[in-house]
C-alpha cells in the first residue's frame, strides 16, 4: 500500500529531478524513512533533512544530515544540495513544504514554510543562497511547488500573526476577515507562491500544488489532530548521472 500524494507538473518537467509531496502512510507504523526507499525507491542515505525550528536559517546539505553512520541533526528550515545523486526533504504538518529545482543547473532545495518562516523571509533567503554559488540570475532558471498546506479556507489566525503576515509579499490578498473579532483567515500556500515570486522566481515557474491539509483526511494536519498527529516528508532529488529514475508508484497522480 502506498500514501496518497500529489507531484507538481513544473517539476516534472526538470530533467534529472524526482519529487513528491506525500500524504497519510496507510502502512501503519512505516517510518518516513521506509516510505522513502519501499514507496519511491529513493535511498534514505541520500536525502538530507534538518531539526526544523521555524527560523531563517538556510543549509546546504551534508552527508551526515541524511540518514547515514554519524547522522546529526543540524538546525535550520531550508537546505539544498548541488550533488547528483542526493536529495533534501521537509516534514510538514500544515506548514508550507516548498521544493525547487533548477532547469540547467544541478541544485534543488526544500523549504519548511510556516508563518515565523514566511514571515523572517526563510524562502527568499534560500533562493539568495542559491544565487551566492550559481550567479545572481540562478534565478531566472528555477522552478519551484508549494505543496499542500494549511489554506485559505481553514487557517485562522490571531490579530497578531496577521499584522505580522500583512507585511509579507502578498499579505494583504491572502488575509481575510474571520468569523470572529480578531480573527483572519490565512492562505499559508499562496503567501510562499508570492514569496519565491518576490525573490525572483518567474510567475510562469512557481505553483501551488495539492489540498488544505487542515480539511483534507489525505494529509496530517496540527491543526486538526493537534499533538496526536504525524508529518509528511516531501521531498526533491536529484539524480545520480548513471542511474535512471525511481519505478514510479503505482497510483495515478493528479
Amino acid at each position: 500500500m502506498i500514501p496518497f500524494f500529489v507531484q507538481s507538473t513544473l517539476l516534472r518537467a526538470v530533467p534529472g529531478v524526482y519529487h513528491a509531496f506525500p500524504g497519510v502512510d496507510p502502512v501503519r507504523g512505516r517510518g518516513l524513512r521506509d516510505q522513502l526507499r519501499q514507496v519511491f525507491s529513493v535511498p534514505p542515505s541520500g536525502v538530507g533533512t534538518l531539526r526544523q525550528v521555524h527560523s531563517a536559517t538556510v543549509l546546504e546539505m551534508r552527508e551526515t544530515d541524511a540518514d547515514v553512520p554519524g547522522h546529526q541533526w543540524r538546525e535550520g528550515d531550508a537546505i539544498w544540495t548541488a550533488t547528483h545523486g542526493t536529495g533534501v526533504g521537509i516534514r510538514t504538518a500544515d506548514c508550507v513544504p516548498v521544493l525547487m529545482a533548477h532547469r540547467r543547473l544541478p541544485v534543488c532545495a526544500a523549504i519548511h514554510a510556516g508563518w515565523r518562516g514566511i514571515s523572517a523571509g526563510v524562502i527568499g533567503e534560500a533562493i539568495r543562497h542559491i544565487a551566492a554559488r550559481f550567479g545572481q540570475d540562478a534565478a531566472g532558471g528555477l522552478v519551484a511547488a508549494a505543496g499542500p498546506s494549511a489554506k485559505g479556507c481553514c487557517y485562522e489566525v490571531g490579530e497578531d500573526v496577521a499584522a505580522t503576515l500583512r507585511e509579507c509579499p502578498g499579505g494583504d490578498r491572502r488575509l481575510a476577515k474571520g468569523k470572529m473579532p480578531g480573527k483572519w483567515i490565512a492562505d499559508l500556500q499562496m503567501l510562499a507562491v508570492d514569496a519565491l515570486i518576490d525573490a525572483g522566481i518567474s510567475p510562469r515557474n512557481a505553483e501551488a500544488v495539492g489540498p488544505c491539509t487542515i480539511c483534507s483526511p489525505r494529509f496530517h494536519s496540527y491543526r486538526r489532530e493537534k499533538s496526536l498527529t504525524g508529518r509528511q516528508l516531501s521531498f526533491i532529488y536529484r539524480m545520480d548521472l548513471v542511474e535512471g529514475f525511481p519505478s514510479p508508484p503505482g497510483q495515478d497522480i493528479p
